[in-house]
């Protein structure tokens, strides 16, 4: 029997800043992606020179590549920031990764390691990761014993939504807030609010939406009816992997929600993406 997935989409109007779609697109906009740089790392931006949402790094030799949420860049950091809205294992692992594959984006052949621009991985999380209650985890390098720091220029940061009460950042305070319980309090909230409404009147946003929904259900209700016509998985795992195909192509869901909405691995849809790449 076909197993049902558990991927959904919601209706386009239902969609806040914390859905992947919206969140991809509102980032987009310069001011908007500064001011959630600077409310919650606290760092100046002198000016984005590059910024993109979905940004793809394949993998060199064949290894996994990845897509960003939102990847911004001045002109000595450059920060990625993904929205995490639910909760997984591997956080850890997954930063460390997107940053090796940051790092090997931004270097060129033949530029020096002191080349390498201070960099920040920062994943925004409804509810805690790790366990600890806090509103903000900030990771750098240190020795074993917690001595000395290693000016490696890495910074991996997690937020915890769920803890804003306890953040002492007014501002970091006003846009986990924002997360968790969609009130605007503040400057920058109030403007990301403003996109999410505007964005019910972009009927290009919705197109993009309804066609990205409508493959997945057609995708599910494809499967089942083979499933139950011909009685074995070959039919359904067929049409998963066309489907997969065409969500590539269209190029608006990440890896692994495509694996996700299609039930293959990760792995199978790295593959289809690097034959279509070809």
């Amino acid at each position: 029997m076909q197993k049902e997935s558990k991927y959904t989409l919601k209706p386009y109007d239902e969609l806040f800043f914390t859905d992947d779609f919206l969140f991809t697109k509102i980032m987009r906009a310069p001011q908007i992606a500064k001011g959630v740089v600077q409310s919650l790392l606290g760092i100046k931006v002198k000016k984005i020179e590059f910024i993109t949402s979905q940004y793809s790094i394949d993998g060199l030799y064949g290894g996994k590549g990845i897509r960003l949420d939102a990847y911004l860049e001045d002109e000595d950091k450059v920060i990625d920031i993904e929205m995490q809205t639910v909760i997984k294992k591997d956080e850890g692992l997954r930063m460390r990764y997107y940053q090796s594959m940051m790092d090997i984006d931004h270097l060129n052949r033949g530029d020096s390691y002191i080349d390498l621009k201070e960099s920040y991985v920062v994943f925004i999380c409804l509810d805690d990761p790790l366990g600890g209650g806090k509103p903000v985890y900030n990771f750098v390098t240190k020795e074993a014993d917690g001595g000395l720091i290693l000016n490696d220029r890495i910074h991996k940061v997690i937020y915890n939504a769920s803890s804003f009460e306890k953040a002492e950042n007014p501002d970091v305070r006003a846009f986990l807030e924002f997360i968790k319980r969609h009130s605007a309090t503040d400057r920058l909230t109030k403007e990301i609010q403003d996109a999410v409404d505007s964005c019910k009147n972009h009927q290009k946003w919705r197109a993009e939406y309804m066609l990205w929904k409508d493959q997945i259900r057609e995708w599910k209700d494809e499967a089942r009816e083979d499933g139950l016509a011909e009685g074995r998985e070959e039919g359904a795992r067929n049409k998963a992997i066309e489907t997969a195909r065409q969500l590539l192509k269209m190029d608006l869901l990440t890896v692994e929600q495509i694996a996700t909405a299609t039930q293959l691995s990760v792995e199978e849809v790295v593959k289809l993406k690097q034959e279509i790449n070809l």
